[in-house]
């Protein structure tokens, strides 16, 4: 599986590339000139992905990618290679993929009724990790590490993952302050707003519906 040949095209057109609906290192060096001039994270020098598209990513990565709904795994993988070659030499990795209640609610704890930070403002199964409440998810969050291996907790890094996930028909959670959060929906639900789609796919879970498409 490939990204949405479609949305990759709608952003070649927006950026001047070739449509050929192929997300390729001159669509990805042309989406960071844009990026960069109207207004987004000064982009890094381009670079050509050391690796294909279709590759397996790092252990890690692909230990979460595992985790969440079939359809959508070779998606987020390939996003990640395209987020790499923009960013190099940091490294991004998916550090978080499906949640279940439990690790949810002890998340949502935190801050709450548990000592520590707040980390989320959603209880199970409210998040898309949840995915509805179903056994897979539909989100990640990334995390950068520097060459060294040292974990990137701020940069400009997370701006340029997401506008890239964006251009290629993920939801960010920059639009609810959570920057390193990339989801991608069914496609009958991308259209809605957070809170819509959330109740629709714990709809679709709950009456026993395919949440995908």
């Amino acid at each position: 599986m490939t990204l949405d040949a479609d949305k990759v095209r709608q952003f070649q057109c927006a950026v001047g590339a070739k449509p050929d609906g192929i997300f390729g290192p001159a669509t990805l060096n042309l989406g960071l000139a844009w990026i960069a001039a109207h207004g987004g994270t000064e982009a890094p020098e381009p670079v050509t992905p050391a690796q294909p598209p279709t590759g397996l990513a790092d252990p890690r990565s692909e230990g979460i990618l595992a985790t969440l709904h079939p359809q959508v795994q070779q998606l987020f993988r390939d996003l990640l290679r395209a987020i790499n070659a923009a960013v190099a030499p940091a490294v991004g990795k998916w550090i978080s993929g499906y949640r279940g209640e439990a690790e949810q609610n002890a998340l949502y704890a935190k801050g709450r009724t548990a000592p520590g930070p707040s980390v989320t403002s959603a209880p199970w199964p409210t998040s898309s990790h949840n995915g509805g409440g179903g056994t897979t998810g539909f989100a990640c969050d990334i995390g950068f590490f520097s060459a060294d291996g040292t974990y990137i907790d701020e940069g400009p890094q997370y701006d340029v993952a997401g506008k890239l996930a964006r251009a290629a028909g993920f939801h960010w959670g920059a639009d609810f302050g959570d920057r390193p959060h990339i989801c991608l929906r069914p496609p009958t639900l991308r259209a809605m707003g957070e809170t819509a789609f959330i109740n629709a796919l714990i709809k679709r879970v709950n009456n026993g519906i395919a949440v995908w498409p």
